[in-house]
Formats: structure tokens, sequence, C-alpha cells
């Protein structure tokens, strides 16, 4: 093109985007080569083959047959650097040298500098116009900067140097302008678009403008510098033509490099001063043997210098080259952003590496190790501080040793030795202040690799390993001196090492422990799964001790096999009070906890026997209780309760707690039990349960599986965490971190561990422990590193059981170490060095060497009180195995024998019986002789009294039956008082622990066989509580009867009212003159059976309380009688309380005198010391007694006093009667908000049916949906508890026998919906199914609500029906009559009733008395107001307002409306709001 249409190009052209390739080409020539070339390398001919010199060597490979194209692995290796003979010819013929190089836009100055032209060079640029351009522009940057050509002055330079625009830049001609008319796509890759190819013009700096100076002589090289060119010229006595060709060999392996590749960057190979010379960019940095001259250089930056060398060889490496001459001059290091770089410099002696799958390993090994040996002496200078002229450090006479290569070992020999090398020529006597870790890296570089010495094959390992000594500051692997158990070659393997590769597992648990105290559900729980020794509680231990500081209260348990699990739970909350005892008596924590736990139980508690530290560390707020005779033991689901609140009262905002409970899968029923009871108790805050078990024993039928299930079906947050076998990585971290080992060099050794073991961490910690035990993995002194017989490690036959595999470690352990190992693991998970010592017979075993011996060999641990434990249950397994499976039983028996006869009889009651019964009775089956028998008997009775003082019911059951499979047939003869004793502390502990078939088993011998009726009353008492239990109250009630008969008090199951009023009426006989102080001062009862007879009334009352009215009004009456007769006891505070609720029956009705008999019950409380019975007497008190006088809203409170109080002692009859007392109170009585109640009444349902207690939470249910209906919820709670509708329920408990209580609620509940509603005909009916009830009783509130109801449906009816119209009127009157003597006592809570039956009676006498009935509604309306009753207040607006109605007086209808519209709404009645609202809708159209 003419010069003028290039300028008017240039001036419509803008700049190129700095993004463009750029090639610079000297000819039209040189761009056809480059097309060419670039088309080869898209099909490259088959019979070229890779330039594959080694310092000027002929390859071995190259006598290889041409490789075919299928055969190159990738144009990375070859293909690109194949066409340099074919580029270089055509170049040649063109009269040019070999210079061809790429470049950026924007960055000119680098090629500009890099060439010798004056004046400037053509550039090609490849736009991003290209298509696929993403895919071919890298392979064709890297193929542009592989090739490098001479420049020389460019004939087209001076036509396209056009004129610059106002930018200054250059327009480039497109390709079509340099070729003319030329069709350039038709002679080219389809893939290039001659439009999209532009030519330009750039000028260069003249080289010649400044000399070049020397900066470098030896005896083979000069180097020479200008500005950021080196030159390099080769001097000496070779021949021009082996100076080009070791030129031009190094100029190729720097082109084959990857341009990533840390190497020197050559421009052009060209002569200088006459002389071959290689022209290359200058790198800025120091040398290294520059560097090795700092001062004090910490060991931080020598481990980054280390890391760039080994970075680089490994680029080196991967880009198929291997370096072969590292030295410290020819190593330039930089630091970029922080990242220590270095730079190789000198590729003279490098050479190829060939990267076929195909290729000969061996070889291409041997070239890696020869680069890696001279690394690590590199390494050995760096790391110890040698001055590189040291002359073993002289990198020239290092790499002038001829390296001799075996063939058949791999082995690498040194010709000047004669010998193989040991790492520990290599290591210069000053490394005191090195690593281990370290120094086993350098050795491992530096020798030649066997069985002995594990030697590095690769850089990249190198590199990460140095990388993964930067990252771990805090790690082992820091360690510097070889401490006294390495020199004794022990591997120490500590605990920490268990928790490795559980960054998951152990982020979750961190989570759970976050979640309790944040309360973001209450209660959280997190079960861990996982095969034995995993880890699992190896990280929870991890964990926990992260939240020792943050107020956190983690309460400890741990199940196992050899000890008895019921009593977990108590030993770990026993041991938390008395570690706040000995930490923080006087604290503020300890004083508010204290403070929760008199408010969750007052002052009695009933866990002071099985928690003794509870009662000490609550001893400033408590007073001691002595129990009546016979009064026995609560039952376990009592306890359970009992448990249940007392970790609620614990647990605060300002004390989050957590139970932590380890191998669940050996837990009891009962912990189960209590688990599922904590988790769905919603009034449980800031509380969480973590529980771990073992996956591998545990299945659906299991019972922990079950309780979860339920946990989760009742939507409590339930997380899952599994702990699997750990990956082959974390047994490389074990073990790198253990011998202070790189992990590339491990991954041999960790590989056959993780294999043989199953990545189970436990067994790789004493796998690995074997293995140094046994010399196949011991520390070498001369090389100071860890080194191991790999072939000897893989043919080891090990057993995939950590079980079996412990004990044969065991079995080479001296004999007495076996014996102290065997008797330690009888003992259980816990024991002390005193009783061990007890258990040995053998005089020359020392207790203290033994445990240094368990402590020292990871198998046993001390905790700070002293006490030793196995420092797993697996270890603990192990040392059981030890004893013969045909000798157990006698060894068991013989240990317990001698530590029953090693210690006192204080020893035995305090610390030992336990240990010593759960041994003997292993070997019970022997043959033992009659003394052996009766003594063993004997022990188990001692230890089932105490399991039983202690609620371990189960242990308790366990034992006793134990007991008394020891007897002979004729105990009853010839050990009568030992038999005696057993059957009645059995049936105890068969009642408490629920085992009631084993319960019906054995009552019958104590009531046949024994001698004397005294003999059996502790069975008859059993029996009575058994039936009562069973739900067989009437037959319960005839055994009381049957032994008050024989005790001298006789009642007639038969009597009837009169009977009842005679005996009321000479109870009120005797105390009618005194005062509540002269019966207080009545002499204490005394006397066996009296007090026997006294406890047998008392247990008649719970059971004739459902069952024969008659019977329980006599009983009560003859309790008060024995107290005044013969004396008072504890038992007398309730007889009083009861005989003044029975005053309250409309057929004594004397509420004067009933008020004095509570008043009575409440001060004898403290004078008879009967604080066990406290919650009875409030519940008769408040429940009824103060209703008589004392506003209704007061007794709520005290109420819930008793509530707590019954809680306490686990009475959950007691308890169950409150809560009716509360609900009634709730619904019927003072009017509290309804919503509320329901909350309260469903929480305690629930809590009913998680204790079993099935009654009960029926009983307190129908209250629960009377509540749920009024608030207008749509739910039939029957069907949420029991899956059954509430017409099912109600139809059971009417054809049920018995429960008449029961009965009478359902029907109040549903007559009291029918009032409120406005359905009277229903509530009439509800009245006549039971209607003769409605009138008697002791006053409770529902016997207030019923009579009240009766009097509303008796005058509706009354008004509304032509037959039985005297009938209703006369159920009317008498509601009436009754109300008013009631309001005499008490206007409070009776008032505003008695008006409203007043209104409704002067409504049903008519017109004459409309005014009255009109005055009637406005007083109850006002004295319900008045008095704070809402629902009756909106009851006696809407009676008035359809009194109105009736008169046709709309408006005041509609105003009485909204008046009981209002009161629903306060009282939370949504459901009677609703219906009424439609009332007035109607109204008010």
């Amino acid at each position: 093109k003419n010069k003028t249409k290039n300028k008017t190009k240039n001036k419509t052209k803008n700049k190129h985007s700095k993004q463009n390739s750029t090639i610079l080409c000297h000819s039209r020539s040189h761009l056809a080569v480059f097309m060419t070339s670039y088309l080869w390398q898209q099909t490259p001919p088959n019979n070229m083959a890779p330039d594959l010199s080694i310092d000027g060597q002929h390859d071995k490979r190259l006598d290889k047959p041409s490789l075919a194209a299928e055969e190159i692995d990738s144009p990375h290796h070859y293909p690109l650097r194949t066409p340099l003979g074919a580029v270089d010819d055509a170049f040649r013929r063109d009269g040019l040298s070999d210079t061809f190089f790429c470049s950026t836009p924007g960055k000119l100055h680098e090629p500009a500098s890099y060439t010798n032209i004056d004046d400037g060079v053509l550039e090609v640029e490849v736009s991003k116009k290209l298509a696929n351009l993403e895919e071919r522009s890298s392979e064709i940057a890297r193929f542009s900067e592989t090739l490098s050509l001479d420049g020389h002055e460019n004939k087209y330079a001076q036509k396209y140097h056009g004129d610059e625009d106002v930018t200054g830049s250059t327009a480039s001609p497109t390709l079509t302008d340099l070729f003319g008319e030329m069709n350039a796509s038709s002679d080219m890759n389809s893939t290039f678009v001659p439009e999209s190819i532009l030519v330009s013009s750039t000028p260069v700096a003249n080289h010649d403008e400044e000399r070049p100076h020397l900066v470098h002589k030896s005896d083979s090289t000069e180097i020479y510098r200008i500005n950021d060119i080196g030159i390099k010229v080769l001097v000496g006595e070779t021949s021009l033509e082996e100076q080009n060709k070791k030129l031009s060999h190094e100029r190729n392996m720097a082109n084959f490099l990857s341009s990533l590749s840390r190497r020197r960057k050559v421009i052009e190979k060209k002569d200088y001063d006459g002389r071959p010379a290689l022209w290359f960019k200058w790198e800025e940095g120091v040398t290294l043997r520059s560097w090795l001259q700092k001062p004090e250089v910490e060991l931080t930056s020598k481990v980054r210098v280390a890391m760039g060398i080994a970075k680089t060889l490994s680029e080196f490496h991967d880009g198929g080259v291997f370096y072969n001459n590292l030295s410290f001059d020819d190593i330039v290091l930089n630091t970029v952003e922080g990242v220590d770089i270095a730079t190789f410099i000198d590729l003279s002696k490098s050479g190829f590496i060939d990267l076929r799958p195909k290729a000969d390993k061996d070889y291409t090994d041997m070239l890696r190790r020869t680069d890696l040996k001279m690394m690590g002496h590199v390494f050995r200078a760096i790391f110890h501080g040698q001055h590189p002229s040291s002359q073993d450090y002289h990198n020239e006479e290092f790499i002038d040793k001829e390296i001799l290569y075996d063939s058949e070992t791999g082995d690498q020999h040194h010709h000047k030795r004669g010998k193989p090398s040991s790492p520990g020529d290599f290591l210069p006597s000053s490394h005191s202040c090195l690593p281990l870790y370290i120094h086993s890296l350098i050795s491992s570089l530096v020798s030649p690799g066997s069985k002995s010495f594990i030697g590095y094959t690769n850089a990249k390992d190198v590199w990460l390993d140095l990388k993964y000594f930067s990252e771990n500051p805090n790690s082992s692997i820091k360690k510097v001196q070889a401490d006294q158990s390495i020199v004794n070659g022990r591997v120490v393997l500590s605990g920490d090492m268990m928790f490795y590769g559980r960054q998951v597992q152990l982020s979750m648990i961190q989570h759970f422990f976050e979640s309790v105290i944040r309360n973001d559900a209450c209660p959280q729980m997190s079960v861990i799964s996982g095969c034995p020794g995993a880890g699992k509680s190896t990280s929870v231990n991890q964990i926990k001790s992260q939240f020792r500081d943050k107020n956190l209260l983690i309460i400890e348990g741990k199940f196992n096999k050899f000890s008895r699990p019921d009593s977990v739970l108590i030993s770990a909350l026993d041991a938390l009070f008395a570690n706040m005892i000995a930490e923080s008596k006087t604290s503020d924590t300890s004083k508010s906890m204290r403070k929760r736990i008199h408010d969750a139980f007052g002052y009695e508690n009933g866990l002071y026997e099985s928690i003794p530290h509870l009662h000490v560390f609550l001893q400033g707020d408590t007073l001691s209780a002595h129990p009546s005779p016979m009064m026995g033991s609560k039952k376990a689901n009592q306890v359970e309760f009992m448990l249940c609140r007392l970790i609620g009262a614990i647990a605060s905002d300002e004390i989050p707690v957590v139970i932590y409970l380890d191998d669940l899968q050996w837990a009891d029923q009962a912990t189960l039990d209590l688990i599922g009871m904590l988790m769905l108790d919603p009034s449980i805050q800031y509380f969480g349960i973590l529980g771990c078990y073992r996956d591998n024993e545990v299945d659906k039928r299991h019972p922990l599986f079950g309780q979860l299930e339920a946990i989760r079906l009742n939507g409590a947050p339930l997380r899952s965490i599994h702990v699997g076998p750990i990956e082959r990585e974390c047994v490389t971290s074990i073990i790198s971190d253990a011998l202070c080992f790189p992990p590339s060099l491990c991954l041999p050794l960790s590989t056959v561990v993780h294999r043989k073991t199953g990545g189970v961490i436990l067994f790789v910690i004493r796998f690995l422990k074997t293995l140094n035990k046994e010399g196949s993995l011991v520390y070498c002194m001369t090389s100071r590193r860890w080194t191991w017989d790999l072939e000897k490690i893989k043919s080891k036959r090990v057993s995939k059981d950590v079980v079996v595999h412990t004990t044969l470690q065991m079995n080479s352990l001296p004999k007495l170490v076996q014996t102290g190992f065997m008797n330690a693991a009888c003992l259980g998970s816990n024991f002390n060095a005193s009783i061990l010592g007890k258990t040995i017979k053998d005089e020359g075993f020392d207790v203290c060497s033994f445990l240094k011996i368990g402590k020292d060999g990871g198998y046993i641990e001390e905790s700070e009180s002293g006490s030793y434990s196995w420092t797993h249950d697996q270890i603990q397994q192990a040392a059981y195995n030890l004893i013969p499976p045909m000798q157990r039983e006698s060894f068991h028996f013989q240990l317990g024998q001698r530590l029953l006869e090693n210690s006192t009889n204080c020893d035995v009651k305090r610390d030992v019986l336990f240990f010593v019964v759960d041994n003997m009775n292993k070997g019970k089956d022997l043959k033992l002789d009659r003394g052996q028998m009766t003594q063993l008997a004997r022990l188990n009775l001692q230890a089932g009294n105490k399991a039983i003082s202690t609620s371990r019911f189960h242990s308790a059951a366990e034992y006793l039956q134990t007991g008394i499979s020891l007897l002979s047939k004729d105990s009853w003869i010839q050990q009568y008082d030992l038999t005696i004793q057993l059957y009645d502390a059995a049936l105890e502990a068969f009642y408490t622990a629920g085992q009631f078939s084993k319960f019906d088993a054995a009552v019958k011998q104590p009531l046949t066989h024994a001698m004397c009726f005294e003999d059996k009353l502790n069975s008859y008492h059993n029996l009575v509580r058994y039936l009562t239990a069973s739900g067989k109250s009437e037959e319960a009630l005839e055994t009381c009867l049957f032994v008050l008969k024989k005790l001298g008090v006789e009642i007639s199951p038969n009597a009837n009212a009169e009977s009842t009023l005679a005996e009321a009426i000479s109870v009120k006989d005797m105390i009618r003159n005194s005062q509540i102080h002269d019966l207080l001062d009545l002499p204490k009862m005394k006397g066996f059976n009296k007090m026997a007879a006294i406890t047998f009334l008392n247990t008649a009352v719970l059971c004739s309380y459902e069952t024969n009215e008659i019977i329980f009004s006599i009983v009560i009456c003859r309790t008060v009688k024995m107290s005044i007769q013969h004396g008072l006891c504890s038992t007398s505070a309730v007889a009083f309380s009861l005989y003044g609720a029975l005053l309250t029956c409309p057929i004594l009705a004397d509420f004067e005198e009933a008020y004095k008999m509570g008043r009575l019950a409440l001060r004898a409380i403290d004078i008879l010391d009967a604080f066990m019975f406290k919650h009875q007497v409030f519940l008769f008190f408040y429940g009824s007694i103060a209703l008589c006088k004392d506003p209704l809203q007061a007794s709520v409170p005290k109420l819930l006093e008793g509530y707590k109080a019954g809680f306490a002692l686990g009475d959950m009859e007691s308890v169950t009667a409150y809560l009716q007392l509360y609900a009634g109170m709730a619904v019927w009585g003072c009017g509290d908000k309804l919503t509320r109640a329901g909350e309260i009444v469903r929480l305690h349902a629930k809590r009913m049916l998680q204790h079993k207690q099935v009654v009960s939470c029926k009983n307190i249910l129908i209250h629960l949906q009377q509540a749920t209906e009024l608030i207008g919820l749509n739910e039939d709670v029957y069907s949420t508890f029991f899956n059954i509708s509430e017409e099912e329920f109600f139809h059971q408990e009417m054809n049920c026998r018995g429960a008449n209580s029961r009965k009478l609620i359902l029907h109040t509940c549903r007559m009291y919906l029918a009032v409120m509603r406005g359905n009277m005909e229903l509530a009439a009916r509800e009245y006549e199914s039971n209607g003769a009830e409605y009138q008697g009783g002791i006053r409770f509130i529902g016997t207030i609500t019923r009579v009240f109801l009766a009097g509303l449906v008796g005058f509706f009816i009354a008004r509304k029906q032509t037959s039985d119209v005297e009938k209703w009127i006369h159920v009317g009157v008498r509601s009436m009559d009754t109300m008013k003597s009631w309001t005499e006592d008490s206007s409070w809570n009776y008032e505003h009733k008695l008006f409203l039956l007043e209104a409704e009676y002067y409504f049903l006498k008519g017109d004459k008395h409309e005014h009255l009935a009109s005055a009637k509604y406005k007083q109850s309306i006002a004295a319900a107001k008045k008095h704070k009753f809402k629902n009756d207040e909106g009851l006696a607006a809407q009676k008035a307002a359809v009194f109105h109605l009736h008169y046709n007086r709309k408006k005041e209808a509609l105003t009485n409306f909204q008046h009981a519209k209002a009161s629903y709404e306060s009282w939370g009645a949504e459901g009677l709001v609703k219906e009424i609202e439609i009332t007035i809708a109607s109204l008010s159209q």
C-alpha cells in the first residue's frame, strides 16, 4: 500500500487493547514461518523427535524409534519445541539468525530492549477477535516465547514506520494491508481472520549507546551487564563449535520451560566481541551465596528461602527438565508480595525428563534424585549457617563428583568415597538449635533411600513439607532438642492426637455448647455415635475445656459394662456438689443456686440420702427430716421426677448446664427415661444433654434407639454427630507430629498403618506404640531422625480388634504388671491405689511402680482427686481379657475375698462394699460351702440396703435377688433372721424399681413363712403400696382393713353414712374444749403396733379416697382418735388437716372447727417435725379448709408451695391432686388468665406422661381440654396425648370400674362448658348422669363449682319445662341454700355466686319478681368484678342479657352481652367471645 493510504489508516485507528498478544517479526518470511509453524503445531509430523541432550552428551533415548503422533503425550512437552530446526533453517535461508519472540502491547520496553535493530521491528498483533482465541492464545504465547531469533534491520520497517497520531500511538496495518490482494485465509488455519491480524512498527532501543561491563568472571564463563540485559560468554580452551552448542542448549532449555518456571529468560544467542554469547534478561535480587553471608537469619526466613528453591525445582521437574547444577551462585533470591522467589539462572547443565507414561521410570527418578540431593546440600548450608566458601559446601566441587547409579537398587554412590553415604555424613556438628523436623527433611534429601532411610522422590513434596512446617507454629514439629523419651527411642503420642481429622465434629460439638449458653432452644440434645476407639469422648473433652471459664456447668457421667448403670447420674451429681463445696462455697454463684434449689424443693429434699453432698451444699437452708417407721422408700420414677426437678433448678442463664453421658449403650432404662423427661420439659432453660454411644452396639431394638426416636417425634431439638474412622491423611499428620517428621516422608508408613488399623484412632495410637516397642520404629541418633522397616511392618499380622491387639501388648509385660492390670480391670472403670493394693496377694507387688508403668504406657490416667481410671474402656476390656475365661469366676471371688479380709468393717461399709459384693457375686456359681454362701448372702443384704438408701433401686433389686438365691432350702428355719430381712428389703426394692412380676413371686414367701404377724407387717405394707400403684385400690383397701384389724383398729367394710356421722361426732366431743396449744402438748406416740397402725391408717386414706368415701371419712376420724388417745406422731399433722377438710362436708358443715383443725395441722408440721408431710397438709388446708374463710386467690401460691414440696419428695399422687386443684381454680375459681393456666396444665400433663403416670395425666387432661375449648383452640388434647377422641375417652372413663373422682371431674367440666356456652339442656343431662354426687363431699373447688352449676341448671330447666318442675326447683333451691351458708363465712368467695342464683330464682318466679331479678343480676356482676372473678362476671352479664331479651329489652341485653364479651376477653376465653360476637351482631341488626 502506498504511504498516503497508510497515513490515512493510521489516523482512523485507535490504540489496541493491552490484552492482545503481540508477535514481533522481521520480514514477510518470518510471518510465513510463524503461520506454518502454528499450523504444524495443530498436526505435528510423525517423524519429529524432541531434542534431548544433557550437557552436550548424547541422550540414550534418542536411539529409540521416532515417536508416532499418537505417542506424543501432549503439546505441552514436545510439539511446541520440535519445529525449532525447521524454523531456524527457514530464517537462515532468509539471511537472518534465529530470533523470534513475543510481547504484550503496553510493555514495549521489554522487547525493545532485547533487540538489536536500529529502526524498529514490525509487530503482528493478534487481537481478541480471533475465533476460539481463549483456547489458542496460551499456546500462541507459549510458542512465540519459545522461539528466539537474532534481529537484523528490517526492510519493511521504514515503509510502515508511519507518523504517530495525536495519542502517541502508531497505526498498525492489517495482514491484508501487508499482503495486498492475497487471500491470507486460504493459506492458513481457518481460525485466523486476516482483518484481525495487525502489523505495526515500534521503535526500539539501541544497545550500542552504552557498553556492557563485566560483573563476573570464572575459568569458563564471563558475565556482562548492560541495563536490564545480561550477556554470558564462554571462555577457555573449548572450540567455538562446542561453545555454540552449549549456549544453544541453554537457550533451548530456557525456551522449553513454561513461562511460569522461575528460570533465566533468554533473549537471543549472538556474538559479543566476536565470541559466542547468550543474551538474557537480568534477574533482580541477590544470589544465595550473598544471602548466606547475612548474620543471624531467623529460622522462618530460612524456611521461606528453602520453600522458594523447592518450588522452583518442582516447576522444573513438572516442566520436564532436571537442573543438574544447583549452586549458590546460580540461585537468585527475590521477594515478591511477601513471598520468597528463587530463580535458577544457569541452565547449561540442565536436561530433559521424559514425562511420557512409557518412559524409563528408573532413569527419570535418577535424574530427579540428583537434583534433590543437590538441594539437600544447599538446604544444609541454609539451615546450618555454613559459609558458602567452606569446602564442604563448595557447589562446583560437589557437582564434579562422579555419581554412579545402581540399576538394581537405585541407590546412588559417590565414586570418591567408594561406599554408600549415610545421612549422618551430611549433618554438621552445629545442629543443636535446628528443629528435628528440618534435620529429618535434610537427611532424607541427601540419603540414598533404603529400607531404613526414606528419601524424597520429587521436589513438590519437599515444598509441601516446608509449607506444613511454616504453617504450624505451635505444633510439636517445632521441637529442637531430642528429649529423654526420644533419646530412649520411645514414641510419645499425646492425647491431643485423638482428635486429628475431627474438625467438622469438633465444630458441631462447639456449636452445641454455644447453643446451650445462648439458650437457642430449651433444652438441647446432641448424640455422638461411632465405633469403639473412634475418639468420641476425646472430641468432647477437647471442646468442653474451652467452656470451663464461661460459667458452663458440665455434669459428667460414664457408663461401664463392668459397673452398675443406675449409679452413674447420681454419682455425677454428688461429685458436682462436692466440687462446688470445695471451690466456691460462699460465692455468689453458689448462693443463687442454693436459692433456686430451695425455691424448687422447699425446705425438704427427698434426694439427700442419694446425693449426700447436696445436703451439705444446702445445709445452711435445710432442716433434717426423720420419716416415720415403714413409710418406705420412694418409687424409682419418683426419684427420676426429683432429679429432673433438681437439674431444672441448677440450670439458669447465670449457670447453663450440660449433662455429658458417655457410653449410653450401657445406660439403664431409668436414665434413658430421665433423659426423655428432661428433653421434653420446656420449663428447663439453658440446659443441654450430650451423649456418646457405640453405633455398632445399638440397633432399632435397643432401648436407646427407642428413646431417641421418642424425643425426635416429640419435636425436641436432637442432633446426631457421627465420628467414624479417620482418613489416611490424618494418620499421616499424627505420625508427622509424633516423630517430628515431614508428612510426605510419613506417607508410606501411614498408608500401612491406616490399612492395618482401619483408621480407628485408638487403634492407630496403640499400633504405633507397638511398632516402637518391637523395634520396627526406632530413632537413629546418627541422623537424628526416626526410621522404620516398612517391609517388616507390612508383613506384620495384626488383629482388626484393638482389644485383642492391646491384650497381646499386655502379655509381653512382666507377670506382676499383668496381675495388676487384671485386678484393676475387675474393680471397674475407676479405682484408687489403696483398694487396688488390698486385692493383690503377692507381697512383691508395688502399687506405685505398677501405676507408673500403667501411666507411662498410656493404659491408665490419674485424676485430680488422686483416683485412677482407664484411658479407654477398650483398654480395660483388654486388661480383663488377660484373665483366662475358665478362671474368671474364681478370680473374681478370690479378689473379693482378699479385699474383704484386708479391709476393716468401717472400710467395708464406707468404701469397698460394692467392690467386694460385685466381684464375689461373679463367683456365686462356684462350689461354695454353706458358710461362704451365708456370708455372701449377708453381704448382698448390706449392699441392697445401701443401694436403696442411695436410690439405686435396680441395683438393690439385683443384690437382694442374688442374696435370696444363696439361701438354703431350710432358710426359714435355719437362717430365719437373714431370710426375713432379705425378703423385706427385696420387696421394697422390687416395688421401688417397678419390677412387679418379681414382687408377685416373692411376696408370698414372708406372708406364708413369717413366724409372727409383726414380721409380716413390712410385707403387707409393700403389698398395699403395690396394689395401689397397680390400680387395685379396692383390694389394697381390703388388705389395709385386714391389717388394721390385726393391730386392734377394726373398721367395718360395710359401714354407712350414719357410722361416718357417729365417728365424726365422737372426735368432736374429744376435742370440743381443747385449744390448739392443748392438742400440740399431747405426748408423743410410742409402741411399735400403734405406730404401725397409724401408718396403715394413713395408707388407707389414699386407698379409700377413690373407692369408698364412707370408709375414707371413718379412717380420717380413727387417725385423729389414735393421735389424741395414744400420742402424736408426724402422721398426726396429716390427720388433723384431713379431719378439718372432712368438717366442710354438708353433712357436718362446721366451718369454724374445720378452720381450727387446719391451723392445728399447720402448727403441727413444725412441732412434730412433720416436714415430710407438709405437702399433704397444704393440700387439704389450702385446697379445702381455707376456702371457707380466706379469699380463694390467696390459696393459689400456697398450693404451688405444697406442690413443690410434694415434687421434692416424689409424691406423685399429691402432685397430681395439686395440679387438679390449680387447674380447677384457674378455670372455675379465681378467673386467672386462661392461656397461662392452659400452658401450665399442658406442661405438667407432659411431665406426668413422661413419668409414666398415666392416671394422673388423664385427670389433668380433663381440665386441659376444658381450657382449650374456652380459649377457642381447635384441638382434641386426648388425641394429642393418647391418640383417642374426646368421646372415646369419655366412654372409656365412664365404663371404667372405680375412678369415681375422675368421673366426677369429667362430668363437672362438661357441665361447666355447657353452661358457659348457654347450652343448659346439655348441662342438665350431665347433671342427671351423676346428680347424686353434686351436693356432698369435702369442699374443694370442684365441689363449689358443682353446687353453683346445679343451681343454675335447676332454675333454668324449671323455667323451660312443664314436667318435673318441682324436682328442678328443689335442685336450684338446695344449691342456693348451700351457697347462702357458705357466704356467711366468706362473702368474698361466694357472694357473687349467691346473687346470680337468686337472680335466676326470681327470673323463674315470673313477672312479679322481674325488678328483684334485675337487681340481683346487677349485684352479681358488681360483686364478681369487685372480687376479681372475671369468669363469673362474664357469666352473670350473659345471664342478665338473656333475662332482658326475655322481656324484649334489646338495648339492655346488648349492653350486657358486650359486658360479657369484655369480661371473657380479659379472662382469655376467645372461644366464648366468638360465640357472643355472633349474638351481638344479630341483635345489632
